[in-house]
């Protein structure tokens, strides 16, 4: 796979990332104070789960690759999806 393809490829996942990642990491310094010490360690839990799934996805990119890299593209998915689930737990405290 080619510098090109693989960046055409990085490319959604690394602006999907960054439309959560910037979010979440501002929304964690701005409200810091106003919320208890188990919502606090829930919220540091996304960002970095965020911050891998990004890592992920400018990984796809930078990495050369002969196949399309599947294993790091369904990374990036469970990064995701236990982002949503630490969200959903931490809504619950």
């Amino acid at each position: 796979m080619n510098a090109r393809t693989r960046w055409r490829l990085a490319a959604p996942l690394i602006g999907l990332s960054l439309l959560m990642v910037v979010p979440a990491a501002y929304g964690t310094w701005a409200f810091w104070s106003d919320f208890g010490n188990t919502y606090r360690a829930l919220s540091v839990v996304i960002c970095l789960a965020l911050l891998a799934q990004l890592a992920l996805a400018v990984s796809i990119g930078v990495r050369p690759t002969r196949d399309v890299p599947w294993l790091r593209i369904g990374l990036t998915a469970v990064a995701f999806l236990l982002a949503c689930g630490v969200a959903a737990a931490r809504r619950s405290v």
